[in-house]
Protein backbone atom coordinates (compact mmCIF):
# COMPACT_ATOMS: atom_id res chain seq x y z
CA UNK A 1 0.00 0.00 0.00
CA UNK A 2 2.84 2.38 0.88
CA UNK A 3 4.58 1.65 -2.40
CA UNK A 4 1.33 2.23 -4.30
CA UNK A 5 0.88 5.59 -2.55
CA UNK A 6 4.41 6.66 -3.52
CA UNK A 7 3.73 5.74 -7.13
CA UNK A 8 0.50 7.82 -7.16
CA UNK A 9 2.29 10.83 -5.62
CA UNK A 10 5.10 10.51 -8.16
CA UNK A 11 2.67 10.35 -11.07
CA UNK A 12 0.74 13.35 -9.75
CA UNK A 13 3.97 15.29 -9.36
CA UNK A 14 5.03 14.48 -12.92
CA UNK A 15 1.58 15.45 -14.24
CA UNK A 16 1.60 18.73 -12.32
CA UNK A 17 5.08 19.52 -13.58
CA UNK A 18 4.09 18.73 -17.17
CA UNK A 19 0.95 20.88 -16.86
CA UNK A 20 2.94 23.79 -15.40
CA UNK A 21 5.53 23.56 -18.19
CA UNK A 22 2.74 23.31 -20.79
CA UNK A 23 0.90 26.40 -19.49
CA UNK A 24 4.17 28.34 -19.18
CA UNK A 25 5.22 27.45 -22.71
CA UNK A 26 1.80 28.34 -24.10
CA UNK A 27 1.74 31.72 -22.37
CA UNK A 28 5.33 32.52 -23.28
CA UNK A 29 4.69 31.74 -26.92
CA UNK A 30 1.53 33.85 -27.02
CA UNK A 31 3.02 36.94 -25.38
CA UNK A 32 5.38 39.54 -26.80
CA UNK A 33 6.39 40.63 -23.31
CA UNK A 34 5.21 40.64 -19.73
CA UNK A 35 2.73 43.45 -20.39
CA UNK A 36 1.23 41.70 -23.40
CA UNK A 37 1.01 38.48 -21.41
CA UNK A 38 -1.05 40.27 -18.79
CA UNK A 39 -3.50 41.51 -21.41
CA UNK A 40 -3.92 38.08 -22.99
CA UNK A 41 -4.39 36.44 -19.61
CA UNK A 42 -7.11 38.94 -18.77
CA UNK A 43 -8.77 38.51 -22.13
CA UNK A 44 -8.90 34.73 -21.84
CA UNK A 45 -9.68 34.55 -18.13
CA UNK A 46 -13.39 35.22 -17.37
CA UNK A 47 -12.50 35.76 -13.71
CA UNK A 48 -9.88 38.37 -14.56
CA UNK A 49 -12.38 40.49 -16.46
CA UNK A 50 -14.48 40.70 -13.31
CA UNK A 51 -11.62 42.15 -11.22
CA UNK A 52 -10.31 45.73 -11.28
CA UNK A 53 -7.32 46.04 -13.60
CA UNK A 54 -4.14 45.50 -11.61
CA UNK A 55 -1.08 47.71 -11.87
CA UNK A 56 0.52 45.17 -14.16
CA UNK A 57 -2.58 45.12 -16.35
CA UNK A 58 -2.66 48.88 -16.50
CA UNK A 59 0.90 48.82 -17.76
CA UNK A 60 -0.45 47.31 -20.98
CA UNK A 61 -1.77 50.75 -21.83
CA UNK A 62 0.41 52.87 -19.55
CA UNK A 63 3.88 51.30 -19.49
CA UNK A 64 5.36 54.15 -17.45
CA UNK A 65 3.35 53.07 -14.41
CA UNK A 66 5.51 50.02 -13.88
CA UNK A 67 9.14 50.31 -14.96
CA UNK A 68 9.73 46.62 -14.35
CA UNK A 69 7.23 45.71 -17.09
CA UNK A 70 8.51 45.82 -20.68
CA UNK A 71 6.74 48.63 -22.54
CA UNK A 72 4.54 47.93 -25.50
CA UNK A 73 4.19 50.35 -28.37
CA UNK A 74 1.15 52.62 -28.33
CA UNK A 75 -0.49 50.56 -31.08
CA UNK A 76 0.11 47.28 -29.21
CA UNK A 77 -1.26 48.83 -26.02
CA UNK A 78 -4.32 50.07 -27.86
CA UNK A 79 -5.03 46.68 -29.40
CA UNK A 80 -4.44 44.93 -26.05
CA UNK A 81 -6.99 47.18 -24.40
CA UNK A 82 -9.62 46.46 -27.07
CA UNK A 83 -8.88 42.76 -26.77
CA UNK A 84 -9.60 42.96 -23.04
CA UNK A 85 -12.65 45.15 -23.66
CA UNK A 86 -14.10 42.70 -26.14
CA UNK A 87 -14.04 39.93 -23.54
CA UNK A 88 -15.13 41.94 -20.49
CA UNK A 89 -18.59 41.26 -19.10
CA UNK A 90 -21.10 44.07 -18.60
CA UNK A 91 -20.02 44.55 -15.00
CA UNK A 92 -16.43 45.39 -15.97
CA UNK A 93 -16.91 47.08 -19.34
CA UNK A 94 -17.34 50.61 -17.94
CA UNK A 95 -14.16 50.34 -15.85
CA UNK A 96 -12.12 49.06 -18.79
CA UNK A 97 -13.49 51.79 -21.05
CA UNK A 98 -12.58 54.44 -18.47
CA UNK A 99 -8.99 53.22 -18.32
CA UNK A 100 -8.86 52.99 -22.10
CA UNK A 101 -10.03 56.61 -22.40
CA UNK A 102 -7.37 57.75 -19.92
CA UNK A 103 -4.73 56.04 -22.04
CA UNK A 104 -6.08 57.61 -25.26
CA UNK A 105 -6.14 61.07 -23.67
CA UNK A 106 -2.64 60.74 -22.23
CA UNK A 107 -1.01 59.41 -25.39
CA UNK A 108 -2.80 61.69 -27.86
CA UNK A 109 -2.17 64.69 -25.59
CA UNK A 110 1.54 63.93 -25.47
CA UNK A 111 1.79 63.60 -29.25
CA UNK A 112 -0.19 66.81 -29.79
CA UNK A 113 1.94 68.78 -27.31
CA UNK A 114 5.05 67.62 -29.16
CA UNK A 115 3.36 68.33 -32.52
CA UNK A 116 4.02 64.79 -33.72
CA UNK A 117 1.07 65.01 -36.08
CA UNK A 118 1.97 62.09 -38.35
CA UNK A 119 2.17 59.71 -35.38
CA UNK A 120 -1.06 61.08 -33.98
CA UNK A 121 -2.69 60.58 -37.39
CA UNK A 122 -1.69 56.91 -37.44
CA UNK A 123 -2.89 56.50 -33.84
CA UNK A 124 -6.38 57.86 -34.56
CA UNK A 125 -6.64 55.97 -37.84
CA UNK A 126 -6.03 52.75 -35.92
CA UNK A 127 -8.45 53.85 -33.20
CA UNK A 128 -11.23 54.42 -35.74
CA UNK A 129 -10.60 50.95 -37.19
CA UNK A 130 -10.77 49.33 -33.75
CA UNK A 131 -13.78 51.34 -32.57
CA UNK A 132 -15.80 52.57 -35.58
CA UNK A 133 -18.88 53.42 -33.51
CA UNK A 134 -17.39 56.21 -31.36
CA UNK A 135 -18.03 59.57 -33.01
CA UNK A 136 -15.38 61.44 -31.04
CA UNK A 137 -12.61 59.34 -32.63
CA UNK A 138 -13.67 60.52 -36.09
CA UNK A 139 -13.72 64.13 -34.90
CA UNK A 140 -10.24 63.91 -33.37
CA UNK A 141 -8.97 62.23 -36.53
CA UNK A 142 -10.38 65.09 -38.61
CA UNK A 143 -8.68 67.65 -36.35
CA UNK A 144 -5.31 66.00 -36.92
CA UNK A 145 -5.95 65.82 -40.67
CA UNK A 146 -6.64 69.57 -40.63
CA UNK A 147 -3.31 70.14 -38.86
CA UNK A 148 -1.63 68.25 -41.69
CA UNK A 149 -3.73 70.18 -44.24
CA UNK A 150 -5.35 66.95 -45.42
CA UNK A 151 -8.63 68.77 -45.89
CA UNK A 152 -10.35 66.29 -48.21
CA UNK A 153 -9.57 63.45 -45.82
CA UNK A 154 -10.83 65.51 -42.88
CA UNK A 155 -14.14 66.17 -44.65
CA UNK A 156 -14.48 62.45 -45.31
CA UNK A 157 -13.87 61.65 -41.62
CA UNK A 158 -16.48 64.20 -40.56
CA UNK A 159 -19.04 62.86 -43.03
CA UNK A 160 -19.76 59.88 -40.75
CA UNK A 161 -20.66 61.98 -37.70
CA UNK A 162 -22.36 65.11 -39.08
CA UNK A 163 -25.73 63.90 -37.76
CA UNK A 164 -24.42 62.42 -34.51
CA UNK A 165 -26.47 63.52 -31.50
CA UNK A 166 -23.41 64.35 -29.40
CA UNK A 167 -20.65 65.33 -31.85
CA UNK A 168 -22.75 66.44 -34.82
CA UNK A 169 -22.75 70.17 -34.04
CA UNK A 170 -18.97 70.27 -33.50
CA UNK A 171 -18.43 68.24 -36.66
CA UNK A 172 -20.55 70.64 -38.70
CA UNK A 173 -18.65 73.63 -37.30
CA UNK A 174 -15.32 72.05 -38.21
CA UNK A 175 -16.66 71.20 -41.66
CA UNK A 176 -17.56 74.87 -42.19
CA UNK A 177 -14.07 75.98 -41.12
CA UNK A 178 -12.46 73.50 -43.53
CA UNK A 179 -14.65 74.65 -46.41
CA UNK A 180 -13.81 78.21 -45.51
CA UNK A 181 -10.10 77.45 -45.71
CA UNK A 182 -10.52 75.73 -49.04
CA UNK A 183 -12.55 78.62 -50.35
CA UNK A 184 -10.09 81.19 -49.04
CA UNK A 185 -7.25 79.55 -50.91
CA UNK A 186 -8.37 81.81 -53.76
CA UNK A 187 -10.02 84.41 -51.51
CA UNK A 188 -13.57 85.73 -51.47
CA UNK A 189 -15.03 89.13 -52.17
CA UNK A 190 -17.76 90.86 -50.21
CA UNK A 191 -19.74 93.68 -51.88
CA UNK A 192 -19.41 97.10 -50.27
CA UNK A 193 -22.39 99.46 -50.31
CA UNK A 194 -21.73 103.17 -50.35
CA UNK A 195 -23.23 105.41 -47.66
CA UNK A 196 -21.84 108.91 -47.96
CA UNK A 197 -18.13 108.63 -47.26
CA UNK A 198 -18.61 105.29 -45.52
CA UNK A 199 -18.77 101.72 -46.78
CA UNK A 200 -21.44 99.30 -45.56
CA UNK A 201 -21.12 95.50 -45.36
CA UNK A 202 -23.83 92.94 -44.78
CA UNK A 203 -23.13 90.51 -41.95
CA UNK A 204 -25.01 87.63 -40.32
CA UNK A 205 -25.33 86.52 -36.74
CA UNK A 206 -27.79 83.93 -35.42
CA UNK A 207 -29.38 83.76 -38.90
CA UNK A 208 -30.20 87.49 -38.71
CA UNK A 209 -28.98 90.05 -41.24
CA UNK A 210 -26.95 93.03 -40.04
CA UNK A 211 -25.85 96.20 -41.81
CA UNK A 212 -22.51 97.35 -40.45
CA UNK A 213 -20.36 100.36 -41.26
CA UNK A 214 -16.85 99.30 -42.22
CA UNK A 215 -14.48 101.12 -39.87
CA UNK A 216 -10.78 100.23 -40.08
CA UNK A 217 -10.14 102.76 -37.32
CA UNK A 218 -12.29 100.83 -34.84
CA UNK A 219 -10.32 98.31 -32.81
CA UNK A 220 -13.41 96.27 -31.99
CA UNK A 221 -16.65 95.36 -33.74
CA UNK A 222 -19.74 96.91 -32.17
CA UNK A 223 -23.50 96.42 -32.28
CA UNK A 224 -26.14 98.93 -31.29
CA UNK A 225 -28.35 98.21 -28.26
CA UNK A 226 -31.33 97.87 -30.66
CA UNK A 227 -29.49 95.21 -32.70
CA UNK A 228 -28.50 93.38 -29.52
CA UNK A 229 -32.13 93.28 -28.38
CA UNK A 230 -33.29 92.06 -31.78
CA UNK A 231 -30.75 89.22 -31.59
CA UNK A 232 -31.65 88.43 -27.94
CA UNK A 233 -28.07 89.08 -26.88
CA UNK A 234 -27.69 89.53 -23.15
CA UNK A 235 -24.93 91.67 -21.72
CA UNK A 236 -23.70 92.72 -18.32
CA UNK A 237 -23.20 96.44 -17.82
CA UNK A 238 -20.54 95.71 -15.21
CA UNK A 239 -18.34 93.98 -17.84
CA UNK A 240 -17.35 96.95 -19.98
CA UNK A 241 -14.43 98.38 -21.92
CA UNK A 242 -13.45 101.91 -22.82
CA UNK A 243 -13.74 102.77 -26.51
CA UNK A 244 -12.48 105.87 -28.28
CA UNK A 245 -15.19 107.62 -30.32
CA UNK A 246 -15.45 110.95 -32.08
CA UNK A 247 -16.97 112.29 -28.87
CA UNK A 248 -14.19 110.93 -26.65
CA UNK A 249 -13.85 107.81 -24.49
CA UNK A 250 -17.06 105.92 -23.72
CA UNK A 251 -17.76 102.78 -21.70
CA UNK A 252 -19.38 99.89 -23.61
CA UNK A 253 -20.54 96.46 -22.41
CA UNK A 254 -18.49 93.63 -23.94
CA UNK A 255 -19.89 90.25 -25.01
CA UNK A 256 -18.65 87.28 -27.03
CA UNK A 257 -20.66 85.94 -29.96
CA UNK A 258 -20.29 82.77 -32.04
CA UNK A 259 -20.72 82.25 -35.76
CA UNK A 260 -20.26 85.90 -36.85
CA UNK A 261 -20.21 85.98 -40.66
CA UNK A 262 -19.39 88.51 -43.36
CA UNK A 263 -20.08 86.94 -46.72
CA UNK A 264 -18.75 83.40 -46.33
CA UNK A 265 -16.06 84.46 -43.87
CA UNK A 266 -16.92 83.22 -40.40
CA UNK A 267 -15.35 83.82 -36.99
CA UNK A 268 -16.37 81.33 -34.35
CA UNK A 269 -15.74 83.54 -31.32
CA UNK A 270 -15.73 87.31 -31.63
CA UNK A 271 -15.79 89.98 -28.94
CA UNK A 272 -18.37 92.66 -29.63
CA UNK A 273 -19.05 95.92 -27.83
CA UNK A 274 -22.60 97.24 -27.35
CA UNK A 275 -22.54 100.88 -28.37
CA UNK A 276 -25.07 103.34 -29.87
CA UNK A 277 -24.22 104.79 -33.29
CA UNK A 278 -24.76 108.54 -33.14
CA UNK A 279 -26.01 109.99 -36.41
CA UNK A 280 -26.09 106.65 -38.22
CA UNK A 281 -29.69 105.56 -37.98
CA UNK A 282 -30.58 102.42 -39.92
CA UNK A 283 -27.27 100.71 -39.24
CA UNK A 284 -26.61 97.95 -36.73
CA UNK A 285 -23.04 98.73 -35.72
CA UNK A 286 -19.41 98.86 -36.85
CA UNK A 287 -17.26 96.16 -38.41
CA UNK A 288 -13.93 96.62 -36.64
CA UNK A 289 -10.39 95.37 -36.88
CA UNK A 290 -10.84 92.47 -34.45
CA UNK A 291 -12.77 90.81 -37.28
CA UNK A 292 -10.73 92.05 -40.23
CA UNK A 293 -7.39 91.09 -38.64
CA UNK A 294 -8.45 87.44 -38.60
CA UNK A 295 -7.92 87.49 -42.37
CA UNK A 296 -5.67 88.96 -44.99
CA UNK A 297 -8.06 91.77 -45.94
CA UNK A 298 -8.01 94.57 -48.45
CA UNK A 299 -10.52 97.14 -49.69
CA UNK A 300 -10.91 97.83 -53.40
CA UNK A 301 -12.76 101.14 -53.42
CA UNK A 302 -12.82 101.36 -57.20
CA UNK A 303 -14.66 98.03 -57.55
CA UNK A 304 -16.50 98.46 -54.27
CA UNK A 305 -15.48 95.13 -52.71
CA UNK A 306 -13.83 93.84 -49.56
CA UNK A 307 -11.37 91.04 -50.30
CA UNK A 308 -10.82 88.42 -47.55
CA UNK A 309 -8.37 85.56 -47.61
CA UNK A 310 -7.11 83.14 -44.99
CA UNK A 311 -3.81 84.13 -43.50
CA UNK A 312 -0.98 81.76 -44.33
CA UNK A 313 -0.24 79.51 -41.35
Amino acid sequence: MRNLLLVVVAIAGIAAGWQLRSVTAERTASATGAAALTAKQMASDPVATQRPLSKASRSVAEPHLDESTPALSAMESLEAFYDVLGRADSGREAAVRAQLQRFINAHSGQLANQQRWSELLAFYQRLVNLDPHTAEHYYRLAEVQVQLQLYDQALYSLYFILQDAVMGAKAQALERRINQRLQFAEGITVPLLKHGVHHVVEARLSSSELRLLLDTGASITTLTPDAARRLNLRYDLSRSISLATAGGLVSAPLIEVSGFMVGEAEVDRLQVGILPLVGADGFDGLLGMNFLQRFASSINQQDGVLHLQNKRE
